[in-house]
């Protein structure tokens, strides 16, 4: 499934790759699994999001955190406080709370720059945005 100029697979291990380097760096190493696995969750649902919306019938920038979520939950039963954090905060400010957790903050973050990155390499691609088809 696309996610700007890549697949949401693609944007995730990204995102996850990214995030890690980031911890690395910081030297927050103590839970880097959870911030692994919240990183590769962030965006895991199912629809194309430039042409549908997510269960709830909002917008996508809104409310594809919790679907995300939720679909995380169901595949995947056992997710961390950490784990949660990441995959319901990652599209801060949109959404209102911030992220509690650093390694929170440290994807929120990373998946901006990531998209960023996609969306350049889509303009530059001439392919527009890449936002509506």
């Amino acid at each position: 499934m696309n996610h700007h100029d890549s697949s949401i697979a693609d944007h995730s291990v990204a995102v996850a790759y990214y995030s890690y380097k980031v911890a690395m760096v910081l030297r927050l190493r103590k839970r880097l699994p959870e911030l692994i696995r919240g990183a590769l969750l962030h965006d895991f649902f199912f629809y194309d999001w430039r042409i549908e919306r997510p269960r709830s019938g909002r917008l996508h920038g809104f409310d594809h955190p919790q679907e995300a979520f939720e679909n995380a939950l169901h595949v995947y039963g056992d997710i961390t406080t950490i784990e949660r954090d990441i995959i319901l905060r990652h599209m801060w400010p949109l959404t209102l709370v911030p992220p509690r957790y650093s390694e929170s903050m440290i994807v929120s973050l990373v998946d901006k720059v990531v998209s960023l990155g996609e969306s350049w390499n889509t303009i530059k691609a001439g392919k527009g945005l890449g936002v509506l088809k």
